[in-house]
């Protein structure tokens, strides 16, 4: 018999870890306390990376895997795992990540994290186009045809077989964004060449609210130029490029919050950085006195103040320009701010302002545990970190969002 590892812990991506003499292996597709036989596939000076060959012993959180293709696709990571240890997992990832890059001296509550749909949550889907529709395999640009996948929405995953059946082969991109509680569907063709699109229009127009087909520039070939969303009693447009958070129930979730850590009052002026399309202060404008948004994408801004008059906002303003090359320039005093950052966090700039603002509260809205935990370290010189709620916007995937409350000292 080959020799069998016991698999220790689980990384923050989700993979097992075997700690023994020499580097750690990471091993994809395992959970701790199983027992297996692995293969090397990849090797570094300090670390080695294997599969799982055989199984002695599985944990009894290892679910069995639904879609056909998870071996071989990217776009899942944690397929199986039971989605209450996924669950179990993300919030302790979190802990780990604050314990390991946060002083020790500061401490706040963590909340339990807010659970998601399994399956079906995705309202937008990048289908990659080679013949058939597919997704690129893990760290690939190899593309995995696919028939279906259990991440989409319904209504993204009837039109699979649909755009199937069309000749594809000028494509090298389909994106599919469909709305939950308005039933809107858009597709968007990335051609290489041009076509005609007769039969296209004539295939998917009982199915989809809007066609677009983009070469050099963008056109709509069909239907409504946008589609909506509705979030509580807020409605948003979508249109081709618009950023919009791809699960649309956790993201009710997500801002309800945020409303309850800015816990902003009728007299109250808020700062909403980073603002995208501005769903965040849309949906809390009408509990305060005004909001302004800064967002340095152009078209995220005009979708904003179409979104603002969709919602007869008149408290709001947006500034079109990047946060860092402006922050330092906002004269008015904000008594909430909130921001939402990229991956990479906050620049120093922006944290400097946050520092000497003089704001109550500050809301910092995480799509990273790590570049969080650096920037509360320099925050908490002014500001006691309250509060902070763990969210599961992409289940099946080792990505956890966090929402922090920041009271001033």
């Amino acid at each position: 018999m080959e020799k069998l590892y016991k698999i220790e812990k689980l990384d923050h991506q989700g993979r097992g870890i075997i700690r023994e003499n020499g580097p750690i292996i990471f091993v994809e597709n395992a959970l701790p306390d199983e027992q297996v036989e692995i293969k090397i596939v990849k090797e570094k000076k300090q670390l080695k990376e294997a599969q799982v060959v055989a199984y002695y012993k599985q944990s009894s959180s290892r679910n069995k895997v639904k879609c056909p293709y998870y071996n071989q696709c990217g776009g899942c990571h944690i397929m199986h795992m039971s989605y209450k240890k996924q669950l179990e997992w993300k919030e302790e990832k979190v802990k780990e990540i604050l314990n390991k890059f946060m002083d020790s001296s500061v401490l706040f509550s963590i909340q339990p994290i807010v659970a998601s749909e399994e399956w079906n949550y995705r309202n937008k889907a990048t289908f990659q186009v080679k013949q058939k529709l597919g997704y690129f395999a893990q760290k690939t640009n190899t593309i995995v045809p696919v028939e279906q996948c259990n991440l989409v929405d319904p209504n993204i995953q009837k039109l699979i077989p649909i755009l199937s059946t069309l000749d594809i082969s000028s494509c090298s991109q389909i994106t599919i964004r469909a709305s939950k509680n308005t039933n809107q569907t858009m597709v968007i063709f990335d051609m290489k060449t041009n076509i005609d699109t007769t039969k296209i229009v004539e295939t998917l127009k009982e199915y989809v609210s809007s066609i677009y087909v983009k070469k050099e520039k963008l056109n709509c070939i069909y239907g409504m130029p946008f589609i909506e969303e509705k979030i509580g009693d807020c409605v948003f447009k979508i249109s081709p490029g618009s950023f919009f958070q791809v699960n649309t129930n956790q993201a009710k979730k997500l801002y309800d919050i945020v409303l309850k850590y800015a816990n902003v009052q009728t007299e109250d002026s808020v700062l909403d950085l980073y603002c995208g399309t501005g769903t965040i202060g849309i949906y809390i404008s009408k509990y305060c006195h005004n909001v302004l948004g800064i967002e340095m994408n152009k078209h995220a801004v005009q979708d904003a103040l179409e979104n603002q008059k969709l919602n007869h906002i008149h408290n709001m303003e947006f500034i079109c320009n990047d946060v860092s090359n402006i922050v330092d320039k906002i004269v008015d005093k904000y008594s909430v701010i909130i921001v939402d950052p990229p991956r990479s966090g906050l620049d120093q700039k922006t944290i400097t302002y946050l520092k000497q603002s003089g704001a109550k509260r500050i809301v910092y809205v995480s799509c990273d545990p790590v570049t969080l935990a650096r920037d509360l370290n320099q925050l908490k010189e002014k500001y006691h970190i309250k509060e902070l709620t763990p969210v599961d916007m992409f289940p099946q995937t080792y990505h956890v969002e966090c929402v922090c409350m920041l009271n001033r000292r």
